[in-house]
């Protein structure tokens, strides 16, 4: 398990925005996978990014916290 996984990192393991919004059914735009760098990933699509990643919700839930910060620190 990879601790320090960034969102990017998330999506490129997950095939790419076009894969996720494919996997999602239309649940997810691709356009608002480019947004997740730096909103972060929103719970309700952490079950498919899982199964499609191998990752843990640990490995989600940090990530979230990293782009959050980031973007804190940018902020200010």
């Amino acid at each position: 398990m990879k601790t320090n996984i960034s969102i990017n990192d998330i999506i490129k393991k997950a095939g790419g925005a076009a894969s996720i919004a494919l996997m999602s059914r239309g649940a997810v735009k691709k356009d608002a996978v480019y947004k997740w760098p730096s909103i972060g990933i929103p719970d309700r699509h952490w079950a498919p990014i899982i199964k499609a990643t191998g990752l843990q919700a640990s490995d989600l839930y940090q990530a979230n916290l990293n782009a959050r910060k980031s973007k804190k620190g940018r902020a200010a």
